[in-house]
C-alpha cells in the first residue's frame, strides 16, 4: 500500500480533520496520478509522541515543556479512477521514530544548545508515569543527522534556508560537541548546521520563532528518504 502525505501543523489540527471530505487533502494518486479523485475509506490511529511548548515560554524553563504520546490519525484513501488504496499520513509523521517532526526538532535544538543529557530530556519533559526511553530520543536524533549526511541536494536546499535566516553578525555559538565517535560527531554537525538560526534569537520569544522556522524548514525535509534512518541496520 502507497503513502501520500498531507501537510498539517500538530495533532491538534489534524485529528480536528473531517477525513471523510477528501477534497479537502489536495492529492495526487501515485498510480494514475489523477488529482483530488478520492474516496476515504476508513481511519485508523497510531501513537506518536509531540510536545507542548507553552507559547510564552521562556528557555531553561524545563518544568514547562510536556512530551507526551498522543493518538494520530491515518487515513485510508482510494483513488476513485485507478482504485489504488493510500495511506494519507499529516506531514509531521516521521517513519522511523515514534516522534512527531516539531517533537524531534524541539529535542535536538535543546540537546545540543544545553547542557541537558539524553537521560535528562525525558525526566524533566515528560510525566513521571509516562516516560519516553532516552535511547528513543538518541536514536531519531543521530538518524535524522545520518539522513542528511547522506542527501546533499536536500543539504544545499537547507543551508540556503538558514542563510535566508541568520542575520549579518551571529555571536552566540553553539557548545562543545558532545558526541564521542567520528561518525556521530557527523550526525551532530549536520543537525547544528540546519539549527543555527535557532541561537540568533531572543529566548523571550523563542516559541513563535520557532514555529515559523519550522514550517519553512519542513518542506525542505519532508524531501528525505527516508527521513529517520536506522543507525544499526541488522
Amino acid at each position: 500500500m502507497k503513502s501520500l502525505t498531507v501537510i498539517s501543523e500538530n495533532c491538534n489540527s489534524w485529528n480536528r480533520k473531517d477525513f471523510t471530505n477528501t477534497a479537502d487533502y489536495n492529492l495526487k494518486c501515485s498510480s494514475c496520478s489523477a488529482h483530488g479523485k478520492f474516496s476515504h475509506v476508513q481511519n485508523y490511529f497510531i501513537w506518536r509522541w509531540e510536545i507542548d511548548i507553552p507559547v510564552d515560554w521562556q528557555y531553561g524553563k524545563w518544568e514547562q515543556i510536556k512530551l507526551y504520546p498522543t493518538q494520530v490519525q491515518v487515513v485510508l484513501i482510494k483513488c476513485d479512477l485507478c482504485g489504488e488504496i493510500h495511506r494519507a499520513y499529516p506531514s509531521f509523521y516521521l517513519k522511523g521514530t515514534t516522534l512527531t517532526q516539531t517533537a524531534l526538532i524541539f529535542i535536538t535544538f535543546i540537546y545540543e544548545s544545553s547542557e541537558l543529557t539524553w537521560r535528562d530530556i525525558p525526566d524533566k519533559f515528560c510525566d513521571v508515569a509516562n516516560i519516553i526511553a532516552h535511547s528513543t530520543l538518541f536514536k531519531a536524533v543521530h538518524g535524522l543527522g545520518k539522513s542528511l549526511l547522506g542527501n546533499n541536494k536536500i543539504r544545499e536546499a537547507v543551508a540556503e534556508l538558514v542563510n535566508r535566516y541568520l542575520p549579518c553578525a551571529l555571536d552566540e555559538t553553539w557548545p562543545g560537541e558532545k558526541s564521542r565517535y567520528t561518525h556521530t560527531r557527523g550526525h551532530e554537525q549536520s543537525l547544528r548546521d540546519i539549527l543555527m538560526p535557532l541561537l540568533k534569537i531572543s529566548y523571550d520569544t523563542f516559541t513563535s520563532y520557532f514555529f515559523k522556522y519550522l514550517r519553512a524548514l519542513r518542506t525542505h525535509l519532508c524531501g528525505l528518504s527516508p527521513p529517520i534512518i536506522k543507525l544499526y541496520p541488522r
